[in-house]
């Protein structure tokens, strides 16, 4: 007879870093649920990290228009 122990995965979802708006991210948050629920997985705790800020090039100004 097979013995069965009960069990907790603990997992880590780590992104690229990104550029998006509350908006974006509450969506991105929302579809990562969704499919972690189809799998009877759920997040527990969202942490951010912030990635350090990229000094913006007057140039690229001229380039955009």
């Amino acid at each position: 007879m097979t013995d069965f122990r009960r069990i907790k995965i603990q997992a880590t979802v780590e992104t690229a870093g990104l550029l998006l708006s509350e908006a974006d991210t509450a969506s991105m948050v929302q579809t990562i649920r969704d499919k972690l629920q189809q799998l009877d997985l759920a997040v527990l705790t969202i942490e951010s990290k912030e990635e350090p800020t990229v000094p913006w090039n007057d140039s690229l100004d001229t380039e955009l228009d």
